[in-house]
């Protein structure tokens, strides 16, 4: 087995905690490591601003002792003792402004992007991650099968392959596509809230620990507030982000089933209004200010009772 010298071990350790690949004994580790000398902020903010401020050079093995150098360099001149091995165990691109990180040890198989980035993969996919959303892009991606998994809040543009469809991995849960655009939001750890919206095409989101299972088409939304909670799903969402509702000839049971989800509020109706058909555009509404249009159009008042809001048939 590979053994790693002090300053090797603790140079890779610092870079995997600022750029938010630390796990939680590594970072407890760091915390402590930075608590027992006054000296150790300074080292790790003088690498934190070459992370940030590097232009974009890709690293070849060949060069990777230079690039070693550069950056002991740059950090005031501490010592850094590189050896041969560690050079052809790793290759290191930094890309300044995109917190982009990949780390390729010698198998050269995993690939991980840190966001905020736009990650180009070998299928054609681009994936836009958003500010410390994590991509792995597992072994064997574009020839066996086409794997990932995902930490946070990205948006995927997927290119079809009905032969390997694109799998993208959230611990227990599974969202599976042929083609399409769609946004997933899922929170760390995997196991807490998830939120998918489809902009294009069909994805099917499984959970094994709930044995829950929907396809998700165009305009559809999907929340799921933490492990073994059911899906809760909307239509109708023409943009998630700017809360864009899109209604023609909709009936109201499907409207209020929407604004549930987007929303996040508790709201019924008297039966003698759910069948009625609503049709509307909202762009960056509030619930308040959607459900009071909705009640003009209805003919209906607006009661709440504790949290539950209800539209009840107008009394003339």
């Amino acid at each position: 087995m590979t053994k790693l010298y002090a300053d090797e071990a603790l140079y890779a350790l610092l870079c995997k905690y600022l750029l938010g690949e630390a796990d939680v004994a590594e970072r407890q580790w760091v915390d402590d490591w930075l608590n027992s000398d006054p000296d150790h902020p300074g080292l790790l903010s003088a690498l934190e601003k070459l992370l940030q401020e590097q232009p974009h050079i890709i690293v070849t093995p060949a060069d990777t002792e230079r690039a070693w150098q550069s950056l002991n360099a740059r950090m005031g001149g501490r010592t850094v003792k590189w050896r041969k091995w560690w050079m052809a165990a790793a290759v290191i691109l930094f890309a300044a402004g995109t917190g982009l990180l990949w780390l390729t040890t010698r198998s050269g198989r995993t690939q991980r992007f840190t966001g905020p980035v736009v990650a180009q993969l070998k299928d054609g996919t681009t994936v836009q991650l958003e500010d410390k959303a994590q991509l792995l892009v597992l072994a064997g991606f574009g020839r066996r099968q086409r794997e990932v998994s995902l930490e946070g809040k990205a948006i995927f543009n997927v290119t079809p392959d009905a032969a390997r469809p694109f799998i993208i991995k959230l611990g227990e849960r599974t969202i599976k596509v042929l083609g399409t655009r769609f946004m997933v939001d899922v929170a760390a750890g995997k196991k807490g809230a998830l939120r998918i919206h489809v902009d294009t095409g069909q994805i099917m989101v499984t959970d094994r620990r709930s044995n829950d299972s929907v396809v998700l088409s165009a305009g559809m939304l999907l929340e799921q507030q933490g492990e073994q909670v059911p899906f809760r799903i909307a239509a109708h969402v023409a943009d998630a982000s700017g809360q864009q509702l899109v209604f023609s000839d909709t009936p109201l049971s499907e409207v209020l089933q929407t604004i549930e989800v987007v929303y996040h509020v508790h709201v019924t109706a008297d039966a003698a209004l759910l069948q009625l058909p609503v049709t509307a555009t909202f762009t960056g509404e509030t619930a308040e200010n959607v459900l009071a249009s909705i009640a003009f159009m209805t003919n209906a008042d607006i009661e709440k009772k504790d949290t539950v809001i209800i539209l009840k048939k107008h009394e003339e």
